[in-house]
């Protein structure tokens, strides 16, 4: 078993009622934070902001009129925002071939039929 003692938790109360995650940006692009961060705007406010070199910070701050588990709410948010990082990681590894997939089933059949006879 690893000792996790000497770790810092990743999600942080820097005062009360506002909650901080630190990111690192070697994992998490600026489109992935965004992405997510935008999905949780409707229940919290949200500040980005670079806090150190090589991280990004997010920090939280629920709407009076949503009665919301912090923690489980930013539990939430870092699964969120690894799903956005894990679909930009597979458009740029897979993009071109949905392009051409794409192209292929909606150009014009007669694209399609010099395809064939070649």
């Amino acid at each position: 078993m690893t000792n996790t003692q000497n770790k810092q938790p990743f999600i942080t109360e820097t005062e009360p009622g506002v909650f901080f995650v630190k990111l690192k940006k070697v994992y998490y692009e600026q489109e992935a934070v965004m992405q997510a961060s935008y999905k949780f705007t409707k229940s919290c406010f949200i500040k980005i902001d670079a806090v150190e070199d090589g991280y990004v910070g997010i920090w939280f701050k629920a709407k009076p009129q949503f009665n919301i588990d912090p923690e489980l709410l930013l539990c939430e948010y870092c699964n969120e925002v690894l799903d956005q990082q894990v679909r930009l990681d597979l458009e740029k590894r897979y993009g071109t071939i949905r392009d051409n997939i794409y192209q292929f089933a909606f150009g014009p059949i007669k694209d399609r039929m010099d395809d064939i006879d070649e």
